[in-house]
């Protein structure tokens, strides 16, 4: 099956043919712009991003994502309108000149067969928390990160639909609301949604790795210990209990431990030796070799976690650490650091606890197959 496919106005074709002329370009002296997404009902800020795209170069060529892998990306009830209408009016537009269909969730492939000379995404992402950033850079090639223009997206376009529709009494009213508290919680979901993808497009490796660190500790006898101060104990009590209970299906139970759950323990320990020495002091007390500590911190550098990892690196346990983007010296003290891109508290906490659920996932797949079917 070809990597992907050049739509044209008349017809579609192989992408070697799509890659010729893409050659042919490049050999004339031409500058390729690339970029890629969903392109779901086109609006303002697409056309807005799309002519600034186009003017650093001579030829726009548009990755455009399949109905397939919209779906995967945003769920069953997207795209709104199939690849085929999406490229038909991309290909109206006079910016764009080519645009390529791809079933993937990343670009990356195809932008290394492409080789553009610079790459264009949206001001949701850094150049640091870009996936396709090395392909392009590893070809030459350059990352421009436009802004948004404020007050546009897709998810707000069907918000305004709807909010329509209220108006003229077709869909159902809502007391004490209105198209502003429709439009900041539309905001608040697609910033989420945005800053999970980028999490499992920039994690997804060390995630897998810390899943199977799990598993291995679970097979051997040992035990998963967790700490966390705040939202982030939450976090640690829900890991812990998914372990000792169940994710999706019943199973044996396997040996894990919240730091954070027993008030008696923490009160006593908080008094005689401080809130800094909280969770060492139980480390030093349930912690051994080949154990695993998950230490969650949005910030990487609380105190009792710091302790913590410094008590469990004495007594050769694994540390997994769950926090921000920030570097800290917990980077240093962890085996594995699942480090969310985004320093805003709250929205490193939802990935946190969609970390820990993949990881629950994972190991139950692997550990209780025969429960899955």
């Amino acid at each position: 099956m070809p990597l992907a496919y050049e739509w044209t106005p008349s017809k579609i074709n192989a992408v070697d043919d799509f890659l010729k002329t893409i050659r042919a370009y490049q050999a004339a002296g031409k500058k390729i712009i690339t970029t890629n997404g969903c392109f779901d009902l086109l609006h303002t800020g697409h056309i807005q991003f799309l002519n600034q795209a186009r003017s650093f170069g001579d030829i726009l060529v548009v990755g455009l994502n399949s109905d397939n892998s919209v779906k995967r990306i945003k769920g069953d009830d997207r795209p709104i309108l199939a690849e085929k209408e999406r490229a038909a009016m991309l290909l109206a537009l006079k910016s764009v000149d080519h645009v390529v269909v791809y079933d993937s969730l990343l670009p990356s492939e195809l932008l290394a067969a492409i080789k553009p000379n610079v790459h264009c995404k949206a001001g949701d992402y850094t150049i640091e928390s870009l996936p396709e950033a090395d392909v392009v850079k590893s070809n030459g090639g350059e990352i421009r990160i436009l802004p948004f223009l404020s007050g546009y997206s897709t998810s707000g376009f069907i918000e305004r639909i709807i909010g329509s529709q209220k108006k003229t009494g077709t869909a159902p009213s809502r007391a004490h609301s209105s198209d502003g508290d429709v439009f900041e919680v539309m905001s608040y979901f697609t910033a989420s949604g945005n800053l999970l993808r980028q999490t499992g497009y920039q994690l997804s490796e060390p995630i897998s790795n810390s899943a199977f660190t799990i598993i291995e500790a679970i097979k051997t006898g040992h035990k998963i210990l967790a700490c966390g101060n705040g939202g982030s104990a939450a976090d640690a009590q829900h890991f812990a209990s998914e372990l000792v209970g169940r994710f999706r299906y019943d199973r044996p139970a396997w040996t894990a431990l919240s730091l954070s759950s027993d008030p008696s323990i923490m009160t006593s320990l908080s008094n005689d030796y401080g809130f800094e020495r909280v969770f060492a002091r139980q480390i030093s007390a349930w912690g051994s070799a080949g154990d695993v500590l998950v230490a969650l911190s949005t910030s990487g550098s609380s105190p009792n976690i710091l302790a913590a990892a410094h008590e469990a690196k004495k007594r050769n346990m694994f540390i997994i650490a769950l926090t921000g983007n920030k570097p800290t010296q917990l980077t240093e003290l962890s085996d594995i650091r699942l480090a969310v891109p985004s320093a805003d508290t709250p929205m490193i906490q939802q990935a946190h606890i969609a970390i820990l659920h993949t990881i629950c996932h994972i190991v139950e797949q692997t550990l209780a197959p025969q429960k899955n079917k």
